[in-house]
């Protein structure tokens, strides 16, 4: 079957040398690593899982602003504490 696969110049480039190096087709190797690669992913184990911890509600905890200013807000917050923070352990 013919296919058109576009790849990084510099990749094929290497490409070209295995192949010229070990006297076989680009195709070739080309399958062999493909091949190589999808029986590597089927051999891996299955993914565990993680449940995301949610709750129930309408929406925002009161007094929670997540407007452009109230972000602002919280961001100089933390970083004055973070400063404040420095500047105690290094005194």
């Amino acid at each position: 079957m013919r296919t058109t696969v576009r790849l990084n110049e510099d990749l094929l480039a290497r490409l070209k040398h295995y192949a010229a190096q070990r006297n076989r087709t680009m195709a070739s190797v080309l399958e062999d690593a493909v091949r190589q690669l999808l029986d590597r992913q089927e051999s891996l184990p299955p993914r565990q899982t993680i449940d995301l911890v949610t709750f129930g509600g309408d929406g925002l905890q009161p007094n929670v602003d997540l407007s452009p200013h109230g972000l602002k807000h919280i961001l100089a917050q933390e970083d004055e504490t973070t400063f404040l923070g420095l500047l105690d352990a290094s005194a």
